[in-house]
């Protein structure tokens, strides 16, 4: 079973701000007992080290159908899409004759393409300059158009994301927004819930610390201004961070827009949509190329959008005999039991284990089929399929690097 180290649970107890005497007693240890585990005389598993965790406050496993994980916005850059209708067919399941055109001024684009909210920029003259570069664009009304597409192909946001990656190694995901909504919990039980201004007072209370989003701001009015006619307007949002870094969070309280935009009660924006704040994650350049590598490699998207806001917000209520901070019982029920995630700003390198994982996902169930069928056929297209291919001068370097790795092993 996998140990936590030492310097972690040293680093965990040191941001607490016990001393070991006093972490030890909160968690329920004799002091000596724990100090062998921070000297890593005795070995701390990751199960034993959540049960100490969960004595603190923290919760130690993640309640289901408390959070709802949806992409709401997509940006890729294409270096050289020079075939457009094929891209259309293969990735968006839909033909370019579906979109109209129009000239643009959009993001130093020339010509855009447009199927309702899934937009396609690229420019008017790429033929003559040899210029291919191409922009895919949803909103959030278009990520909801292109599921209805995925659907209908039985095709899942992970399929699709591992295709474009590894059919145009070059595309960069430029930006990546992920909304997870908090349920509504049923009337009566609204204090169970989020309350955005209460998150403002801890702020000003400093109960709640930010690792590397350091700036945050309000706006609207919501329950914080105790506005009654609250249908009227948006509700309260917090933002923390620059739009400018790549990092950029966004708390509202979106119960109240969904009202406002049907022009329905409060009250029947909560029972008939079921949603009480939304908490939006919007990566940019490398952190969103690295969120959708760790999601096509397997890590559920809710998982990691819940451990970044894990990493970058901890909330407090109080603090305990010792004057450290209590983790918040109604934040820790939504960003609890997750382990934080911090991504990397650096792209992860192509590697022959990544080649492995798209050949499992997405081609091991034709090749079954194939080597089936030239059995049954008594043909040799398996060997056909093998004999077309070509080894790139990249293969050819990563070929040179596992064989310098095999010679360093021996």
């Amino acid at each position: 079973m996998d140990k936590i180290s030492p310097f972690n649970l040293k680093k965990f107890r040191q941001e607490t701000g016990m001393s070991q005497k006093q972490f030890a007693e909160a968690i329920e240890l004799p002091t000596r007992t724990y100090r062998s585990y921070e000297s890593g005389e005795r070995g701390l598993t990751i199960e034993k080290f959540r049960d100490l965790k969960e004595k603190l406050g923290f919760h130690k496993e993640y309640e289901e159908n408390r959070l709802r994980a949806r992409i709401d916005y997509v940006r890729i850059s294409f270096p050289s899409l020079r075939d457009l209708e094929s891209f259309c067919k293969n990735f968006l399941y839909c033909h370019l004759t579906e979109f109209t055109e129009q000239e643009t001024r959009l993001m130093n684009y020339t010509h855009l393409w447009q199927r309702g909210n899934i937009w396609i920029f690229d420019f008017f003259d790429k033929t003559e300059t040899k210029d291919f570069q191409a922009c895919l664009q949803l909103s959030g009304q278009g990520c909801r158009e292109m599921e209805v597409l995925l659907e209908h192909k039985g095709v899942t946001w992970q399929t699709f994301f591992q295709n474009l990656l590894y059919a145009y190694e070059d595309c960069r995901i430029k930006r990546l927004d992920i909304a997870l909504d908090e349920l509504y919990k049923g009337f009566g039980r609204e204090d169970e819930q989020i309350h955005l201004p209460e998150l403002i007072k801890r702020l000003y209370a400093k109960e709640i610390i930010l690792k590397s989003l350091k700036k945050w701001n309000v706006t609207g009015g919501g329950s914080f201004t105790n506005n009654e006619d609250m249908e009227a307007n948006h509700g309260l949002s917090i933002y923390f961070g620059s739009r400018q870094s790549q990092l950029y969070f966004n708390f509202y309280e979106k119960r109240y827009e969904l009202a406002q935009q049907e022009n329905i009660s409060l009250e029947e924006s909560l029972e008939i949509f079921g949603i009480w704040n939304r908490y939006e994650i919007r990566f940019s350049d490398q952190k969103a190329q690295g969120t959708i590598e760790e999601y096509v490699n397997g890590v559920d998207l809710g998982e990691i959008a819940r451990g970044v806001v894990n990493k970058e917000i901890q909330v407090y209520n109080g603090t305990n005999q010792f004057g450290s901070y209590k983790p918040d019982e109604k934040w820790q029920t939504l960003f609890g039991g997750v382990e934080p995630l911090k991504l990397s700003t650096s792209p992860q390198p192509y590697s022959f284990e990544r080649t492995i994982r798209w050949l499992t996902h997405q081609v091991s169930n034709s090749l079954a089929l194939v080597n089936e069928a030239d059995k049954i056929m008594q043909t040799e297209y398996m060997k056909m399929i093998q004999n077309s291919g070509e080894i790139t001068d990249r293969g050819n370097a990563m070929l040179n690097l596992i064989k310098a790795n095999k010679q360093y092993e021996t």
